[in-house]
This record gives C-alpha cells, sequence and structure tokens, in this order.
C-alpha cells in the first residue's frame, strides 16, 4: 500500500467528520442501489422507491449492529460460536422485517398485488441485496481493522528497531569508553619514569602516545576505518610495550602489507594485544614472548597472538574471562553477527586467540 493511500486512510480514521460525511455518502450510494435493484424490470418506480427507503434502515441497523457489537464483541475475540448464531438469529430477524416491509408497502400503501413486482416474485433478491450490503460494510471494516493493526505492528517495530539501535550504538560507545584506561595510566608512570632518567625513548614514547590518543579519541567515533589504520593503531602500542618491556621481552609481529581498502570496526583487535602484554608479559618471571600475525585470506582478516603464561598460574580466570574480552566479544556480536570466528586456547605454558572476520561483502 502506498505512503498517500495510507495517509488517506488514516486522515478518514482521525477525523469525526469526515467519517460522519463517508458513511452517509456510503449509505446514499446503497439508497441508489435498492432504487436500482428494484426497479430492475419494473413498470412501478414508485413500489422501487417504497422499498428502497422502507429497507434501507434496516439495512443500517443491522450493519451497525454488526459492525459495532456482534463483531468487535465476538468476532475480534475469536468466540466464533456465538458470532455465527447471534448472526444467523440476526439475518433472520432482519429478513424477516424487509419482507414485512415490502407486502406492507404493496398491500396497504400502494394498494397493489403482490404479483404485479418482480421483487416480490423474487423474495431472494431482498435478502441477498440486504446480506450483500452488510457483508460488504463487514468487509470494509475488517479491511481498515487489518490495516490499522499493520500500521501499528509497523509502528512499533520501527520504534522497537530505533530503540534496539539507540541502545546498540549507546553499548558500543561505553564499550569503547571502557577500554585501557589502565594501559594510559601505565604509559604515562612509564613515560614519568623515563624522563626522569632522561632516556632517548622518551620523546619516542610520547609520539607513540599521542597518536594513539588521537586514534582513539578522534578517529573510533566512527562506525569503522581502515584496517590498514588498526594496524597502524597496533603498531604504535606495540612499540610502546617494546620500550616498557625491552629487556623481559622476545617479540616476533607479522603484519599484511595489502590490506586492500578493507574497513574494520575500531579497537577490535588492540585489546587481545593488550591482554597478551599484560598477562603473557607484566608478571612473567623470565624472558617473555609475544608473538603477533595479521593477514589477509580472501576477503576475511586472520588475527593471530599468542603469548607466555605464568608457569605459576594454573588457570587465569582473570584472561579468559576479563571484562575487556568480555566487551570485545559483546562488540564483535553486534558489529559482526555470524561473520567471526574467535577461539581461545589455553596450553600449560601459553596462551593464544584466533581471530577470523570476514570484511567484505
Amino acid at each position: 500500500m502506498t505512503d498517500k493511500l495510507q495517509n488517506i486512510i488514516s486522515l478518514l480514521h482521525k477525523s469525526k467528520t469526515i467519517r460522519i460525511i463517508c458513511h452517509l455518502v456510503f449509505w446514499v450510494i446503497v439508497a441508489f442501489f435498492y432504487f436500482f435493484l428494484f426497479s430492475w424490470n419494473s413498470e412501478f418506480r414508485e413500489v422501487s422507491v417504497i422499498f428502497s427507503i422502507g429497507l434501507l434502515p434496516v439495512a443500517i441497523l443491522v450493519t451497525y449492529f454488526f459492525n459495532y457489537t456482534l463483531v468487535p464483541k465476538y468476532l475480534w475475540r475469536k468466540r466464533y460460536g456465538r458470532f455465527f448464531l447471534f448472526s444467523f438469529y440476526t439475518l433472520l430477524v432482519s429478513t424477516w422485517f424487509s419482507f414485512l416491509i415490502v407486502f406492507f408497502a404493496l398491500l396497504f400503501i400502494l394498494n397493489k398485488e403482490a404479483s404485479l413486482d418482480p421483487s416480490v416474485l423474487y423474495p431472494e433478491l431482498q435478502v441477498i441485496s440486504l446480506n450483500f450490503i452488510v457483508f460488504l460494510s463487514i468487509a470494509i471494516k475488517q479491511v481498515k481493522r487489518a490495516f490499522f493493526i499493520q500500521q501499528e505492528k509497523n509502528k512499533l517495530e520501527k520504534i522497537k528497531l530505533t530503540t534496539e539501535l539507540k541502545l546498540k550504538e549507546a553499548e558500543l560507545k561505553l564499550l569503547k569508553a571502557q577500554i585501557h584506561p589502565h594501559f594510559l595510566f601505565n604509559t604515562l608512570n612509564n613515560l614519568y619514569g623515563l624522563t626522569l632518567e632522561k632516556s632517548d625513548d622518551a620523546p619516542n614514547l610520547v609520539l607513540q602516545l599521542s597518536e594513539i590518543l588521537d586514534y582513539i579519541l578522534y578517529r573510533c567515533d566512527e562506525q569503522s576505518v581502515l584496517l590498514s589504520e588498526e594496524i597502524n593503531n597496533l603498531k604504535n602500542y606495540i612499540e610502546i610495550e617494546k620500550i616498557r618491556y625491552s629487556n623481559k621481552l622476545k617479540l616476533e609481529v607479522d603484519f599484511s602489507e595489502e590490506t586492500n581498502g578493507f574497513k574494520i570496526a575500531p579497537l577490535i583487535i588492540l585489546p587481545f594485544v593488550e591482554n597478551a602484554f599484560k598477562h603473557g608479559v607484566s608478571n612473567f618471571p623470565g624472558v617473555a614472548f609475544v608473538k603477533i600475525k595479521l593477514i589477509l585470506a580472501g576477503k576475511s582478516m586472520v588475527f593471530n597472538v599468542e603469548n607466555t603464561k605464568n608457569p605459576n598460574l594454573k588457570n587465569n580466570v582473570k584472561y579468559v574471562k576479563g571484562i575487556g574480552l568480555k566487551n570485545v566479544k559483546k562488540r564483535l556480536d553486534f558489529i559482526y553477527p555470524e561473520k567471526y570466528i574467535l577461539s581461545i586456547d589455553e596450553k600449560d605454558k601459553t596462551f593464544s586467540v584466533n581471530l577470523t572476520i570476514e570484511l567484505g561483502n
């Protein structure tokens, strides 16, 4: 149904004056219908006029009784047995009244023999004409009701989708806002220590940190960024961690040089890299290792990170069930439903994360 037709029906429903006018027009049309029906093959036009005037009130009463009592009280409530029973009695009574009006009009008002008029010779014509109007009005009422029910469903569905979208956007913003606050705190502490030592690494640390902050504060408000930008942010983060753990870290990094213009949700990979350094390096008693690999396989991105595990920890629950990882999983569910595969493998000496995301259509 077109928007124009929907607007017309909505206007008819909302304006009481227009509804009354439409009802009056409908019954005028019915009156003419009765007149032409009963004047068919008849020489007595005055009889047709009397029939039309006499039957019209019956049709009006029966129609409104159906539409405003029987239909809403029984049919809409799915009480079909009572609806059909009362409908039968109503039509039976209305048919009796229609016959009574016909004979009264012919024999007493017009003083004519009943056999002179075809509408009396064929009484089923009266029944059919009356029932036709009743069922036509019921059909119009039902179509109108179905339209408004569907319209309300569409409105509710639209409101639901809008609400879900707003909640989704709000939750995504919250999830992104929860990323790495302790990382910034630790980095500033490291920067403070390097400046006290007057280390040559301090300027590089400031540069890497400024680029990360610029990326997080300004680029991450977008729904997606270029994969090359996300990789560049990972490189900046890794450079900071290299400065931080220079003597106790063995690092292997392999990033795909060709990103083919693919886009990805911002900060969707960084939490895994952050966890690798946080849980695999910071508390490790000796020299720890972190292996990071990101490549493209067709239209999918394949990411892998592996790190050492503290041998004194039998089961690192924080790594597997931490808030940061839960947030990433929620974001993946929101942004890439049924388009990603995430697996976390914990062994005696290592943790590994494998993430595959379908980036292309």
